[in-house]
């Protein structure tokens, strides 16, 4: 169950460039198939949490499915139902999330485990430049709950909320025809006291000497600088890279005992196989 949970956390989280295909043109206007089915392979180093020193692998294959509808979209961004969709402004329902912290965090020695968190809120985005050929450059902001799922009864716990602040070059091709597709995106990151509280507070029945009691605030988070590339092998067959760099200096929680790097590297590869697709095409946004 955890490497369920954990699955669908990662894949919203870090992988955000949407599919793997290339675009096919329906009388020069890029079109996609309304809907796709394939085998999803991950491998992905990821931190315990923004802040520790420690990361932890997940490699496993999963069932892929895109859906290109006009209300409710999922693919690699995560699963996304669009209130309002103009030319050049978007607002959406957006999922996101974070991994379980486990017994393997020496930093957290003799602390309850971490339950995985699934993150959903509204996004607003302005698109600053709008391509033929899939590009697209626009800012975003996003406010998200945060909900955690107890392991043993699958329980659901509200754990605060988190915000971002992020401007996106998504789906960039370098010429026309090219099978090479990249993006890249920049964040700065703000939650509520309950939220840092859930990943960074040592409750004075913890601490001990080299980890002193700790409660955290509100505010400033960190930011964060990604990246993705993908390419077409051939035809229903892609593979993605993608990486992370988080940094937490400055964040309020910066002084907890349970930070113990400023910086987290995040990376990690992907194979896509899609087995079936819809004859139905839809414009590409």
């Amino acid at each position: 169950m955890k490497i369920k949970i954990a699955l669908l956390l990662i894949i919203g989280a870090w992988l955000a460039s949407e599919g793997s295909c290339r675009a096919a043109e329906t009388n020069g206007i890029p079109s996609l198939p309304k809907w796709e089915i394939g085998v999803f392979g991950l491998g992905s180093r990821i931190p315990y949490y923004r802040g520790s020193d420690e990361y932890k692998w997940y490699v496993f294959p999963v069932p892929s499915f895109i859906y290109r509808g006009d209300f409710l979209q999922a693919d690699r961004d995560g699963l996304r139902g669009l209130f309002y969709k103009g030319t050049w402004i978007e607002t959406e329902l957006s999922l996101s999330g974070n991994p379980p912290v486990g017994d393997g965090a020496s930093a957290r020695q003799g602390m309850p485990e971490l339950d995985p968190l699934i993150e959903v809120g509204p996004a607003f985005r302005l698109f600053l430049y709008r391509g033929k050929k899939l590009s697209a450059l626009y800012l975003e902001a996003a406010a998200r709950a945060a909900i955690s799922i107890d392991m043993d009864d699958l329980s659901p716990g509200y754990e605060g909320e988190r915000g971002a602040l992020s401007i996106v070059l998504a789906r960039f091709t370098p010429r026309a025809g090219s099978p090479w597709n990249l993006g890249l995106k920049g964040s700065l990151e703000f939650a509520d006291q309950k939220y840092h509280s859930y990943f960074y507070d040592v409750d004075p029945l913890y601490a001990r000497p080299d980890r002193p009691a700790y409660e955290s605030e509100g505010g400033y988070s960190g930011c964060s600088v990604s990246g993705w590339v993908s390419r077409k092998l051939f035809d229903g067959v892609s593979f993605s890279l993608f990486t992370r760099l988080d940094n937490c200096e400055g964040a309020v929680y910066e002084d907890s005992p349970l930070v113990k790097s400023k910086y987290n590297y995040t990376f990690g590869a992907a194979l896509s196989w899609k087995l079936l697709e819809s004859k139905e095409r839809v414009k590409a946004r």
